[in-house]
């Protein structure tokens, strides 16, 4: 679902919004409005009062959006059943990437985002807003849960991935997959090799 921009305008005062760029910082209540410049495309100065502190956001390049319902980490018997929790949406890899209908190759190349996280802050925190659309990870898991999940996704990551690899030489050969895995930028390039080269 694609975020609802708001209008900007007078009327704004006193409505809860969210700022597009940083979803960490959650709803806001607009405060003050105040027109910077005129013509075609005007620009604002937005006050918004968030649970972090008071923002001023400059519109453009600011976007503010409508904020959509969070996903609840609390679920009934039948999710559990089904494996269709939060947890396990944290957990699991995404469609997008199990469900290529594709070549080994195109298969294994919708993987190789998956590398880009790491389990420093910030993208620990990018990552698990990637993977259930929470806002904020903080505010339905603590650090240690974050960890652990990211590293059953990490275990869970790597078998598709090694399966994936096997796939290309298979169907190409060695020299292919060795082709392309020179190809890829050097920090993606290590982390890939680490986990071709994890013992299972």
């Amino acid at each position: 679902m694609a975020d609802e921009l708001v209008s900007i305008g007078a009327d704004l005062i006193g409505q809860t919004v969210r700022n597009a760029a940083r979803p960490e910082c959650g709803d806001g209540k607009v405060l003050r409005v105040q027109q910077l410049t005129g013509g075609a495309s005007p620009t604002y100065r937005v006050s918004v009062q968030f649970s972090i502190g008071h923002r001023h956001l400059i519109v453009p390049p600011a976007r503010i959006i409508v904020p959509r319902p969070e996903p609840t980490r609390a679920s009934g018997w039948l999710a559990r059943a089904s494996n269709d929790t939060l947890d396990d949406k944290l957990r699991g890899l995404p469609e997008q990437v199990v469900n290529v209908l594709g070549t080994p190759r195109e298969r294994l190349a919708a993987a190789l985002p998956l590398y880009t996280y790491t389990d420093e802050s910030e993208s620990l925190l990018k990552w698990a807003r990637n993977q259930t659309g929470v806002a904020d990870a903080l505010s339905h898991w603590n650090r240690d849960e974050l960890d652990v999940a990211f590293a059953a996704f990490c275990s869970e990551r790597d078998a598709h991935f090694r399966a994936m690899a096997a796939l290309v030489q298979q169907s190409e050969g060695p020299a292919a997959l060795t082709a392309l895995l020179d190809g890829l930028p050097a920090t993606l390039k290590t982390a890939v090799r680490e986990a071709l080269s994890r013992v299972i």
